[in-house]
């Protein structure tokens, strides 16, 4: 994988900013040229960039609760060809969750995972975290969870990538 220039997190953090910009646009604002954007966004795009999407105001069409879920799991007492056939098997029922933004192995507080899900009320999250528990039992030792109120909650500091393009 080709090593990032300046120019290369130039073009990233003005792309979380605002991803639906055009090359020119982009190129203008960065004082480079168009073919120049258009190369290194095309090598961007190909190793650094997993895709472009918007972010709603989640609370504003139709999602009430999102929930942080923290899970102990068996695999860390599992090896070979048995922890790789049941991180496949919780792969294959995350990926047909389409409420979970995100999965990933992790460590603190005691916990080895996490689970960001999004929920349009509070039923449907009681349904998820009760299909997650006795879906995932083989997997998973125990889960806690902490939900957010996306309608009437407080928002301190809504949800979005272009903070980061601070940072460089």
């Amino acid at each position: 994988m080709k090593e990032l220039k300046p120019i290369d997190y130039k073009i990233l953090f003005e792309l979380m900013k605002d991803s639906h910009r055009s090359d020119r646009q982009l190129a203008k604002a960065l004082g480079v040229s168009q073919p120049t954007v258009t190369r290194r966004r095309a090598m961007l795009e190909e190793n650094y960039i997993e895709g472009y999407t918007v972010i709603p105001k989640f609370g504003q069409i139709g999602f009430e609760i999102t929930a942080i879920t923290f899970l102990k799991s068996k695999l860390k007492y599992q090896t070979g060809d048995e922890k790789t056939k049941a991180i496949q098997k919780m792969k294959e029922w995350y990926m047909k969750q389409t409420n979970v933004i995100l999965v990933s192995e992790g460590r603190g507080m005691g916990w080895d995972a996490v689970c960001i899900s999004l929920h349009e009320n509070f039923a449907s999250f009681a349904e998820f975290i009760r299909t997650h528990d006795s879906e995932l039992s083989d997997w998973v030792v125990e889960s806690q969870t902490f939900s957010a109120d996306l309608k009437g909650g407080i928002l301190i500091k809504p949800f979005h990538l272009k903070y980061l393009a601070s940072l460089k």
